[in-house]
């Protein structure tokens, strides 16, 4: 996915573009699915001896159970 970083008067929204017919059936199915999915954004660095490394924005989707 393409993703781009729009950050706005102390605000900051990542935006992730399907780039591919998979990505887009991805986003549809979520967006169609009546059980629905449970959404978690989790930022992350792993850090050791005060130096952050390997900096990341985790997006995990579930699907709800019935």
């Amino acid at each position: 996915m393409k993703t781009e970083i729009v950050i706005k008067q102390g605000n900051a929204k990542v935006v992730l573009t399907p780039e591919s017919e998979f990505e887009m059936d991805l986003i549809e199915k979520i967006v169609d699915s009546k059980i629905g999915y449970e959404k978690q954004t989790t930022v992350l660095t792993d850090n050791s001896y005060y130096q952050h490394r390997n900096h990341r924005i985790e997006i995990n989707l579930v699907e709800k159970q019935k």
